[in-house]
């Protein structure tokens, strides 16, 4: 209990300042809230919150590895730290840091606690187009806690998905 309670005291301390952050909207900030779908180690729905045009809270919730025997919830705050094109598109590049959590909806499965970098791609559409987001991102990781015990390990985390952007 007391690792749980450290745990989110660590994510308090990075959500309050940043989402206290002054919202600056700009051409690479396409709207606030973004909902959608994701297809990986945790299928699910996916969301993102933008605090300014190069930071974001991003997050997952749902059944890890395409399976029933656990339900699981990642959260991330994400920084943007690159940007290019190919053509016309431009592609976004992104580096986070977050913690997984997976609880166990079957009996002989355990708790599951990882810290992860979530390294991201992202292109959007035009609004005119569409209010869509696509990103594929990959996520490596330090698993602190494996079926309810102890056990360092490294960890990885992958998805590819699609946010719907909402203004």
């Amino acid at each position: 209990m007391k690792k749980v309670l450290c745990l989110m005291i660590l994510v308090a301390l990075v959500l309050v300042p940043a989402t206290s952050a002054t919202y600056n909207l700009s051409s690479a900030a396409k709207s606030t809230y973004a909902v959608g779908l994701n297809i990986g180690t945790n299928t699910g729905i996916g969301f993102q919150y933008r605090v300014n045009k190069d930071f974001d809270l991003i997050g997952n919730l749902g059944l890890e590895y395409f399976g029933i025997s656990r339900l699981s919830f990642d959260v991330a705050a994400n920084y943007k730290v690159s940007q290019f094109s190919i053509e016309n598109a431009d592609f976004i590049v992104t580096v986070g840091l977050g913690g997984l959590v997976a609880i166990p909806l079957e009996s002989g499965v355990g708790f599951d606690l990882s810290a992860l970098v979530p390294v991201g791609l992202v292109y959007s559409f035009d609004k005119d187009v569409a209010p869509i987001d696509i990103y594929l991102r990959l996520a490596p990781g330090l698993r602190i806690i494996q079926n309810n015990s102890v056990h360092l390990g490294l960890g990885f985390s992958g998805y590819l998905g699609a946010l719907w952007r909402f203004d």
